[in-house]
């Protein structure tokens, strides 16, 4: 186990052997929602390769009894069970060997129907008309929690089918990943009937999925014949359009991408009330958390609208890359999940152009990953992962946004017709089976005559990733760039390890800023490029389209070039965000001071592009969360403003008839900022629109999450009351999860406090959004404080709560602890999380204490001269 310090006295973890294997699962399960608690028996038909007499397999959290074994020639004999708790395993034991052959193992059990949303978990909800709370049950099984629902294989190489029967009250649907066989009523309660489901293909236990409850839906057929519902609560069918016509098109463009038919009859998608991940992809069942899977057609923001394309399109790519053919081991997660993140793009991008989601992709996803994988507890995209207890660790940006963003370089890199042709091959050949990240490598370096494995190992079994130092001589007509690469570590110190990459790396220039104008694979340490007739003055830069997973530091001269081509945007706004992406992670680093970054930032005065501008508030809301710490921050509050007042009055504040969706989504993040920096008008007239919104006249969705942040702000403890009331009244998650990351942002510690027990005590805020309010009380430097101490205090609570493996802790220590500058709070942290003992938090809290021990040394290195700066500007 990680991070734990009794590791001599425990087994070490062992995966099961291969010398029983499940073929085929007939499970019934029965829920009793009324004690939450239910039972079933599975009969599993085995393959037993080598004489024994006893059987292990896993089970979690249940009690197991009636287990018998039957062999092909009807002989049979019953079992007794020995329980291993801490391996979450069961031995079957019999007194007569059982020889090589065929078997079934018949065993009956009874387990909880819990409330931490992992394994078979219930669900909270109540009627339409608000006034009755009642109870469904729904599946988690991802990575490791089939276990908890029924005795079973629970590895993704054991794969098998299943045959599911479902025992429900009348009243409530029963949903699993296949059609409906057939429904009858149940011999022994007329009230109860029984649903059996058609047998499912090949597949993992991790995708078996069932579901129970009350619902809605939408349905359609796709241009494939295959059947598409969309289930969402009752009274709000409306809800789940949006996600329906969505899925109608992205399946089928990824049958004709991968040219391979969608496997089985139906592909459904369902909202869970309860939902601890974004979304699910179980196998013709995919569950979703709601924000992610339903629009309001009067009150969801674009925002939303377009994360709900995004997410419908990562579980549909999953049905082929992970369902069809799925990773042999945890090792080779990051293969699924960094595959469907960046086809998720192709797709959503194919349906919906106005989103310019490849620029997107540059802030959210490839921006994203750089800032942790430049820290020294980094991990590399393939980890070797042993207990299935570190597997949760892993379901993080290295994973997916790492992942993804390697897949778009070698995209690239080989061309979209031997990737698909790589792709297609490689599906085929494993299609119900498991593989490793190799076997996908092969295919494309056959497909495209590349030497895909060589260049690609250097990107997944490494961490980390290369800055790219540029300087420059001239000589007769023509620009030499030398470039050296070393590892980019986020506080600046020296790689020990003297690490090195195959490095696709591109160059354009002034005379052809929308060409590549030299391209080359650095595979040493340093090298000369040699640009013919490009003069003295003409501005170069490297990474086109930012597609290589680089860093780039420029000489200043070369740097201030580039000016020019930002303000007029004649190069493209993935190149013009990158710019000052990697500006400001060299200042951080110390290889340049940060009054750099704020000279550079002018240039983007009369930007216009949504993406660019989201990545400039990210850097500039991390600076600021820095500079709270000193005296200087009001000037820096007034630089800021200034930085974004023109694109704001240029936005205003209400939607332009048949603007784009990108004008829409920055709009809000606009106004926050000009709020938070002090502009008085914005201020007041946010008040007015919060006040009418009160009485009635109802907000445009996409400003409200703005206009919530400045009123809770400014406001008192009487707006904080309407901004409760608000919640208590909102019936779609979407909205109370705008107004939790609104309460928590007030200027008055005792306001903050109040937020944090309005979300975590009682039962106002589902655990699943407790994370949202957190994150925006830790918005000031007081919140930071106020959560710190709340962590402490509760955090015995919060493990017994979430379950010790959840990956809410996770997410309390990163986005709860890492906005600190100071050195003394990080021992507190180390020394709190040492005493408390909990192994799956050890990865996060070394990476906040690294980001604090970064962010100090950047006010030790830079203040005086960012004081000197601002001071100037006034």
């Amino acid at each position: 186990m990680t991070g734990q310090n009794t590791q001599e006295t425990k087994p070490l973890f062992e995966r099961l052997p291969q010398t029983i294997v499940p073929t085929h699962y007939d499970l019934t399960i029965q829920p009793h929602l009324n004690t939450f608690k239910f039972n079933g028996d599975v009969n599993i038909h085995l393959k037993i390769k080598e004489p024994t007499n006893k059987v292990v397999l896993y089970a979690n959290e249940l009690e197991v009894d009636n287990a018998k074994v039957k062999s092909n020639s009807n002989d049979e004999q019953k079992g007794t069970v020995d329980y291993d708790k801490e391996g979450e395993r069961i031995t079957v034991n019999f007194e007569k060997t059982l020889e090589k052959g065929e078997y079934q193992l018949f065993l009956k059990f009874v387990g909880e129907i819990n409330n931490r949303m992992r394994g078979f978990y219930r669900t909270k909800y109540t009627t339409p008309d608000g006034s009755e709370v009642r109870y469904g049950a729904s599946t988690q099984f991802e990575p490791a929690d089939c276990r908890q629902a029924f005795p079973c294989w629970d590895e993704p190489n054991f794969k098998a089918t299943f045959d599911i029967t479902m025992i429900t009250p009348k009243n409530l649907r029963a949903i699993s990943n296949m059609p409906i066989k057939s429904e009858s009523d149940y011999a022994e309660d007329k009230e109860w009937k029984v649903t059996k489901f058609d047998r499912t293909p090949i597949m993992s236990t991790y995708l078996v999925a069932f579901v129970v409850g009350e619902y809605d839906f939408v349905e359609t057929t796709d241009s494939n014949g295959v059947s598409m519902k969309v289930y969402t609560p009752v009274g709000k069918k409306e809800h789940g359009q949006f996600a329906l016509d969505t899925g109608a098109k992205i399946l089928p463009f990824y049958a004709d991408y991968f040219n391979i038919k969608y496997p089985i009859a139906k592909a459904d998608q369902i909202a869970i009330a309860d939902f601890a991940m974004g979304a699910m992809e179980n196998w013709g069942l995919i569950t979703y958390r709601e924000t992610a899977l339903l629009i309001d057609p009067k009150f969801s923001s674009m925002d939303t609208r377009q994360r709900v394309a995004i997410v419908v399109a990562h579980e549909l790519a999953h049905q082929w890359f992970g369902n069809l053919v799925t990773m042999d081991w945890w090792t080779d997660l990051w293969l699924n999940e960094g595959f469907a993140t960046w086809i998720e793009y192709l797709a959503v991008d194919k349906c919906f152009p106005e989103f310019d989601i490849w620029t997107q992709f540059v802030a959210d996803t490839f921006a994203r990953f750089l800032v942790p994988d430049a820290l020294k507890s980094s991990h590399p995209i393939e980890v070797p992962i042993g207990h299935p207890a570190e597997i949760d660790e892993i379901f993080d940006a290295i994973s997916y946004s790492k992942g993804s963003s390697v897949i778009r370089m070698l995209h690239d890199y080989i061309g979209d017709d031997a990737f698909r042709k790589g792709l297609h091959n490689y599906l085929i050949e494993y299609s119900y089976k498991n593989t490793v990240t190799e076997n996908l490598w092969s295919h494309l370096a056959k497909a495209s005559n590349k030497p895909v494995n060589e260049v690609m190992s250097s990107w997944t079994l490494q961490m980390g990733y290369p800055l790219v130092t540029v300087t420059e001589e001239q000589s007769d007509k023509k620009r030499v760039l030398k470039i050296k690469q070393q590892r980019f570590i986020a506080d600046g110190s020296a790689d020990d390890e003297n690490l090195q990459w195959k490095i696709p790396i591109t160059v354009f220039t002034k005379s052809n800023p929308k060409k590549i104008a030299q391209q080359v694979l650095m595979d040493k340490p340093e090298m000369t490029i040699t640009l013919d007739n490009v003069t003295e003055d003409d501005w170069v830069k490297l990474n086109f389209n930012s597609i290589g997973l680089y860093r780039v530091k420029y000489e200043s001269k070369t740097l201030a070039r580039l000016n020019e081509p930002i303000a007029s945007k004649i190069i493209s706004p993935q190149d013009r965000l990158m710019v000052q992406n990697d500006v400001a992670a060299l200042c951080n680093a110390g290889h340049q001071s940060f009054v750099d970054y704020l000279e550079l930032l002018p240039s983007f005065k009369d930007e216009d592009n949504f993406t660019v501008w989201k990545s400039i508030a990210s850097n500039m809301g991390d600076l600021s969360s820095l500079l709270e710490y000193t005296t200087y921050f009001d000037e820096f509050k007034r630089y800021r403003l200034n930085l974004f007042s023109s694109i704001q009055k240029k936005l205003g504040w209400d939607a332009k008839p048949g603007e784009d969706p990108l004008s829409a989504m920055l709009r809000p993040m606009i106004l926050g900022i000009v709020g938070k920096s002090g502009d008085q008008d914005v201020i007041s007239e946010a008040k007015k629109r919060f006040q009418r919104h009160i009485d009635g006249d109802l907000m445009d969705p996409n400003i409200r999450g703005a206009v919530y942040v400045i009123v809770a702000r400014y406001g008192d403890e009487g707006t904080q009351e309407e901004l409760r009331q608000l919640f208590a009244a909102a019936d779609m998650t979407e909205e109370k999860v705008r107004l939790l990351r609104a309460m928590g942002q007030a200027i008055k510690p005792k306001i903050i406090e109040n937020t944090l027990k309005f979300i975590f005590e009682g039962d106002n805020v589902r655990m699943q959004d407790s994370i949202s309010g957190l994150v925006g009380c830790t918005s000031s430097r007081d919140g930071r404080d106020l959560v710190w101490k709340f962590l402490q205090e509760n955090w015995k609570t919060l493990v017994e709560r979430f379950g010790e493996k959840s990956n809410f802790l996770i997410a309390f220590v990163e986005y709860g602890l890492s906005d600190f500058a100071d050195e003394k709070i990080a021992s507190e942290i180390k020394a709190f999380f040492e005493s408390v003992n909990t192994p799956i938090i050890a990865r996060p809290v070394k990476k906040v204490l690294e980001t604090i021990h970064m962010r100090s040394e950047v006010l030790k290195r830079d203040s005086k001269a960012m004081e000197d700066f601002l001071k100037k500007q006034q």
